[in-house]
């Protein structure tokens, strides 16, 4: 395919978005970021396989601050490297871009956005580009907004993290901004000085788009600005952000859903704690515990000695380890979805892609993995890990590095903060194979540890009278005809020598059917 430059302005860039709408669009600053120089690109390219690239190096041109040679060489290496590319450039640096490079394109390998097909109509749909590292703006315009989330220290302004500016270079130290944004617990930074700055000070642009690169990938910060500002962005940087977002409806969003969740109130949370042990049946010593460790962790948590709240249970199918899990996601987080991931589903291999993403440039890359996809679908705060029998060592090393941190890399480099959450992992193995399989740096990240067995025959009785009367109720509500208890009574309490509550389940409801047929 013969690579061409695209040559468009304000107006026409969301026409060459749907020009190319099969194309990935980013800016030459994501390259430089990872690799500037000519030996890191070739091992860029070599580890992640890259195509349908457009790359946009409108602000490289502008500022100049590498070498003409260099950035000639740079450019070529991605052309050999990339087997379908595009780049484009924004009208105003053609002419400075003809000057330096007379030969890298030729005529009819330049094409004015536009231009070439008087069909073409602009509109502002949304196209089906993807963005590399798609990064949401956020924009706000009451100023209350911005006041509430810096006095919890999780708001700062872009300015902080800079030593200070040197000619055309942002002076700062990135293990200092990594240190600064994981330890702080930051989720914003507000851009809106540094755009002002950019506008009088132009030469600083291009080194501040790279930098937001580098911060994108420490963690999956929300850059936020002021509204009448989100033009001037449009215009600097076009192929940065991908979305903007109302962050004043944003934030009483999120203000409404964080109203819900648990605090350190011994009355609130042991009235959670009891509803969650009611609807379980069975397993009273674990009931104990489990509300004692949940009081415990929501004061370790809120002073942070403790990220995530961790239990494995252990035992034979069906004796209520994934029903728990359900259990406590329902009372804690009612309209939420429940986050849960089957080791059963997973191959051994690539389980830890199909988790967290594959490496950029791997067939699939840009879906996720399931965990990171249901996280950010889900705003309920508890995981269960079914089968985790069938996880291998690389997700043991995970989970072990999750439990003690609270924060997991994904492999695009971003990282994805799970503090106060709380994960429930289930498992069939006996407590032999469990001492022998799971490592012993992970067993000690457990909170709790347990092996439930069968119910007593007196709490299996409960469960099938109230399982069989609920049915009965709801069947003879819906369509008018009742079975009757007393009828099938001696029929259903010979299931008790039964173990599995889910074998259970099903024979009553046949037991149910049978008598309702009848009538």
């Amino acid at each position: 395919m013969k690579t061409m430059l695209y040559i468009y302005n304000t107006e026409k860039r969301k026409l060459l978005q749907k020009k190319l709408r099969d194309f990935t669009f980013v800016s030459i600053a994501y390259f430089l970021e990872k690799s500037d120089t000519l030996p890191e690109l070739d091992e860029l390219l070599e580890e992640e396989g890259f195509d349908y690239f457009v790359i946009d190096i409108s602000n490289l041109i502008k500022d100049g601050v590498y070498y003409k040679v260099f950035i000639e060489r740079y450019l070529w290496k991605l052309c050999d490297s990339i087997e379908n590319l595009h780049f484009c450039l924004r009208e105003e640096y053609l002419q400075l871009f003809l000057e330096w490079f007379p030969y890298f394109f030729e005529d009819e390998e330049i094409e004015m956005v536009g231009r070439t097909d008087s069909s073409e109509k602009e509109n502002t749909q949304v196209f089906d580009n993807k963005i590399i590292l798609p990064m949401t703006l956020y924009a706000y315009r009451k100023s209350e907004t911005i006041k509430s989330i810096c006095e919890t220290g999780k708001m700062i302004p872009f300015a902080s993290l800079i030593e200070y500016y040197e000619g055309i270079i942002l002076r700062y130290d990135m293990d200092y901004i990594k240190k600064w944004i994981n330890d702080k617990k930051v989720e914003y930074i507000d851009i809106s000085s540094v755009i002002k700055t950019i506008k009088v000070r132009n030469d600083l642009l291009f080194p501040f788009e790279v930098l937001l690169y580098r911060i994108s990938l420490v963690k999956k910060i929300k850059f936020c600005i002021e509204k009448n500002l989100i033009q001037l962005v449009e215009e600097l940087l076009p192929f940065t952000f991908s979305e903007e977002i109302d962050m004043d409806d944003y934030i009483e969003e999120v203000e409404k859903s964080e109203g819900s969740k648990f605090i350190p109130d011994i009355e609130k949370i042991g009235n959670i704690a009891d509803a969650i042990n009611q609807t379980l049946k069975g397993h009273d010593d674990f009931k104990k515990d489990f509300k004692q460790n949940l009081l415990k962790y929501s004061f370790l948590n809120n002073i942070g000695e403790r990220k995530i709240f961790s239990i494995i249970l252990c035992g034979e199918s069906g004796v209520g380890k994934t029903e728990f899990g359900k259990i406590v996601s329902e009372k804690l987080y009612p309209k939420e979805p429940l986050i849960k991931i089957n080791f059963g589903n997973y191959s051994n291999e690539g389980v830890l892609n199909s988790l967290i993403g594959s490496p950029l440039g791997y067939v699939g890359s840009e879906e996720g993995g399931e965990l990171i996809n249901k996280i950010e679908t889900s705003k309920a705060k508890v995981i269960l890990i079914d089968e985790f029998e069938k996880a291998t060592p690389a997700v043991y090393n995970f989970f072990y590095e999750l439990l003690e941190d609270g924060i997991f890399t994904d492999r695009h480099g971003i990282q994805h903060n799970l503090d106060s959450y709380i994960i429930i992992f289930t498992s069939n193995m006996t407590q032999l194979q469990y001492q022998k399989y799971i490592p012993d740096s992970l067993k000690s990240r457990f909170d709790m540890i347990y092996y439930f067995v069968d119910l007593p025959e007196k709490e299996k009785l409960e469960f099938i009278q109230n399982t069989a009367q609920t049915l009965i109720t709801k069947l003879e509500n819906q369509f008018g005809k009742r079975v009757s208890y007393e009828v099938i009574q001696l029929e259903l309490e010979g299931l008790v020598g039964n173990r599995n509550l889910r074998d259970i389940k099903r024979k009553i409801e046949n037991i149910v059917f049978h008598e309702f047929f009848k009538e």
